[in-house]
């Protein structure tokens, strides 16, 4: 049953990195605007309700706190770095609740302290295209989890985001496309190995330098993972709204809100079981 809930928790994880990868790549003709030693605080929290195989329900809260920290710029790329300094999430499944506290470490035990623990206080260089906020690691420090069970979470956040650290570095930036203008619509596609995304941005008011940007994403995706021996392929197919408040001036972005339906399936016991999530999300940045 342990193992179950940790497969499942790393399933919903899934959710919740795709809640925040799937608004972060924009089409985009500007350009950030970062200064050497500029620092943004990036405060996240996010819930989940999810049904799902066997009739078996979750559902989770979480919230976080992460520091980017401009090292390098020119005119082409910034580099900054990700550190996650702050987590806590409460999961319940079953009957069976896991919490975790980066702020109560000698209360933490079990998988979520081993899934967890490793993440907290480790910087990573990602590097930031100034020209559309797309982001890459630089030379990223992989730490291995002690269990089968941590590694399995983590390569299942995986599936949906290739690295968190792109995608907090990347959704902290969006630029707007040059000439755009109140109602108008731009879309971007990404297409890779095993999925598909469009995203599609409508520019919805400017008051001042500040622009609200309403997002709408679609994303199929299918994903092969193994486990003590066993291959799962998971389907899922994700739709996300949100909204993306923006500085048009320097590209930082100041609150994302999003929310995100997935639906999808697993198998199980030789028949493919159903599941779905909601995941809500919200990031401010300062």
């Amino acid at each position: 049953m342990k193992k179950l809930f940790t497969l499942f928790t790393g399933l919903l994880l899934t959710g919740l990195a795709f809640a925040q990868s799937a608004n972060a790549i924009a089409s985009s003709a500007g350009k950030i605007k970062l200064t050497t030693g500029q620092k943004i605080i990036i405060e996240s929290s996010s819930d989940v309700e999810a049904s799902l195989a066997m009739g078996m329900e979750f559902n989770s809260t979480s919230s976080s706190t992460n520091v980017l920290e401009a090292k390098s710029v020119n005119d082409k790329n910034s580099t900054v770095s990700n550190t996650l300094i702050k987590l806590k999430t409460n999961i319940n499944m079953m009957g069976q609740s896991e919490n975790y506290d980066s702020e109560n470490k000698a209360g933490n035990k079990g998988e979520m302290a081993k899934m967890f623990n490793n993440s907290l206080n480790n910087p990573v260089d990602v590097i930031v295209d100034n020209a559309n906020g797309s982001a890459i690691v630089d030379k990223k420090k992989v730490k291995k989890a002690d269990s089968d069970e941590a590694n399995m979470a983590a390569d299942m956040m995986k599936m949906f985001t290739d690295n968190a650290d792109d995608a907090v570095a990347a959704g902290a930036f969006e630029i707007i496309p040059a000439g755009k203008t109140i109602g108008t619509s731009w879309a971007d596609t990404t297409k890779e190995k095993n999925s598909k995304t469009i995203r599609t941005y409508t520019l919805s008011s400017v008051a001042g330098n500040e622009a609200n940007i309403q997002i709408n994403v679609v994303s199929n995706a299918s994903n092969k993972l193994s486990f003590q021996g066993m291959e799962f392929e998971i389907k899922t197919e994700s739709k996300t709204k949100g909204e993306i408040i923006t500085d048009i001036t320097t590209g930082l972005v100041q609150k994302r809100t999003t929310k995100s339906d997935i639906s999808g399936t697993i198998p199980m016991m030789g028949q493919e079981m159903p599941i779905s999530a909601t995941v809500n999300s919200t990031s401010t940045y300062k």
